[in-house]
């Protein structure tokens, strides 16, 4: 199979090696094919990819060398290449024909698994149909006999007395209650109740019974308890003799047995009987061992177990309502926290017309079991509460809850409420309003004066800004960044009541010209040279806070706008400016 080894192993007998260059080659060819045979594991014998690729990389290799013999030994090397890739493609061949005999003679035997199933599968058809049809007769049957049993009672109440309204019905008017259509919707209204009614039924009471099997289990409990404690008294009892015995014995030892023993044990079997157990003999005891005995501490575990159950019990109903204030009422809360928040988040039941949505119900409940003056205890349920309120529009629900107090003030909240605020919609101004009251109780003022800002109210945000001390530059531009206005820019930049300017107008203007508010920066800056002559001389001049290089670049955005006069005259006044020079560019 493999040619090449076949003619190196021939030329080596037939031709005598003469040149020591040709030796020398041979000899590295022949290490070459054997370094590379071990370095890939062939076999020693019988056909192998591999070794017919290492014998063919060194026939290549002797064509390269033998230049005289180059076109012969390439026409042989192709011969035997065009032979082996013959007897590749016949082997290849041998084995898709061999399969495919294989899967002809398979198909008797699969055609006969398909038929054998496809009987099988029949007779099931068959019967499940016979079971279907008699399903469907003792449906009908029953059907047509309770039918019947249902007119036949119609029929017997009907003729047994005909009932007339003697009155007025409750609720309606006269004129209403000969209105067919009145008096449906009041049937519908009386339906939900009913059913509003029987809900509460099965959640917030039980039968009387059950009262009376309590009360009769407290009763044993509580003379159980009146027996153990009698007994458990005058254990103690019986410990603190002991108790007073060991350390009399104790202290007659310590003597080194001075008083003879009969007589010292006589005068204190005396005071023994004398004894008494008081409430602050065993004040680890009384507090540890015996608290469990307390029929008002026992199985408070257990009591929380079984109001989660029920919890569970009322949502996996379909009792969202019910099972909201269940886990509003939870005792030691511990069903206000975020689990059960995200149980009512994942429910995908569409609610009826007018009817809220399971998350809302939660937080609902939520603050409504949350007393008057007292927040809602954690950040992330007001925050969640907030977003799932204004999520369904009810912002009446977050005015009262914020007005009321009763969620937990933060940023975030704040932030959820300006978001519904920042769209132009008729309740943005209530919702600025809101989250003004609770930026200012957390202290955040730059928000505080944003939102002053967005509602339209600059002077009372520049009043904000200069009364609170802990306003800095920074503030100011956040809140410029976020609201731009020229009326608040010069409010910023000029003095305030005695007060020095928070922003000099150099710096609020390259700041501006840095944050795409060039537009802002450069009306302030006419405004201040169509103001009086010398007026923008006097404020270049009188500007500590920005450097000549800023208002170079200030300059350089009036060249650029179009603004060629205000970008001469500002550098004029740089050039009278002791100590200022300007770069080529200008």
């Amino acid at each position: 199979m493999f040619g090449a080894e076949n003619v190196i192993t021939e030329s080596e007998k037939m031709t005598p090696i003469k040149s020591a260059r040709d030796r020398a080659f041979l000899e590295s060819l022949g290490e070459y094919i054997q370094r590379e045979k071990e370095r890939l594991m062939c076999p020693v014998e019988g056909p192998d990819e591999q070794r017919y690729i290492i014998y063919s990389s060194a026939f290549d290799k002797v064509i390269e060398y033998s230049t005289a013999y180059k076109t012969l030994l390439t026409a042989i090397k192709k011969e035997y290449d065009d032979f082996i890739c013959a007897i590749k493609k016949t082997d290849r061949d041998a084995k898709l024909v061999h399969g495919k005999l294989k899967a002809m003679l398979a198909q008797p035997t699969s055609l006969m698994y398909c038929q054998r199933r496809a009987v099988q599968l029949q007779e099931r058809i068959a019967i499940i149909q016979r079971d279907t049809a008699a399903l469907q007769a003792e449906l009908k049957r029953l059907q047509d006999s309770r039918r019947d049993k249902r007119s036949s009672l119609h029929q017997e109440t009907s003729d047994c007395k005909t009932r007339w309204p003697v009155g007025q019905i409750p609720g309606l008017t006269f004129d209403e209650s000969m209105n067919p259509a009145a008096l449906a919707k009041h049937l519908e209204y009386l339906e939900r109740k009913r059913a509003s009614l029987q809900i509460k039924r099965k959640s917030q009471y039980v039968s009387v019974s059950v009262k009376a099997d309590l009360d009769n289990k407290m009763c044993f409990a509580m003379d159980q308890r009146d027996e153990l404690a009698v007994e458990n008294e005058r254990l103690q009892l019986r410990y603190k003799q002991m108790t007073f015995l060991n350390d009399s014995l104790i202290s007659w030892e310590q003597t080194r047995c001075k008083v003879p023993l009969l007589d010292f044990l006589t005068s204190k079997l005396k005071s023994i009987f004398h004894l008494k157990v008081s409430d602050t003999d065993f004040p680890g005891i009384s507090a540890a061992v015996f608290e469990e005995d307390d029929p008002s501490k026992v199985n408070e575990s257990e009591l929380l177990v079984d109001y989660v159950e029920r919890f569970i019990d009322l949502f996996e109903g379909g009792e969202y309502e019910a099972a909201a204030f269940h886990a509003a009422k939870s005792p030691h809360g511990v069903l206000r926290n975020m689990e059960t928040m995200e149980r009512f988040r994942a429910v995908t039941v569409c609610p009826g017309q007018g009817e809220l949505p399971p998350l809302l119900l939660f937080f609902q409940a939520l603050m409504i079991s949350v007393h008057a003056g007292k927040q809602l205890p954690g950040e992330m349920l007001s925050v969640e509460a907030v977003r799932c309120a204004v999520q369904y529009n009810c912002l009446e629900l977050v005015t009262y809850w914020v007005t009321q107090k009763r969620l937990t003030y933060s940023e975030a909240l704040g932030d959820v409420i300006s978001e519904r605020g920042g769209v132009k919609l008729p309740t943005s101004d209530t919702c600025l309003a809101l989250a003004h009251i609770i930026y200012k109780a957390c202290g955040v003022l730059r928000k505080v004066a944003l939102c002053l800002c967005k509602r339209g109210m600059t002077s009372s945000a520049v009043e904000c800004i200069y009364q609170n001390k802990g306003f800095t530059a920074d503030d100011c531009l956040f809140v410029l960044r976020a609201s731009p206005s020229l009326a608040l820019l010069q409010a910023l930049t000029q003095q305030y009541q005695g007060q020095n300017a928070l922003l000099s107008v150099g710096f609020a203007c390259h700041a501006l010209l840095n944050s795409d508010l060039e537009d802002l920066a450069l009306q302030m800056v006419e405004n201040i040279h169509s103001s009086g002559q010398g007026a923008l001389e006097k404020v270049i001049l009188d500007d500590a806070g920005c450097s000549a290089e800023n208002w170079v670049e200030v300059a350089g955005r009036c060249g650029q706008r179009k603004k060629p006069l205000l970008a001469q005259e500002i550098c004029s006044i740089l050039l009278s400016k002791t100590g200022a020079s300007l770069s080529p560019s200008i």
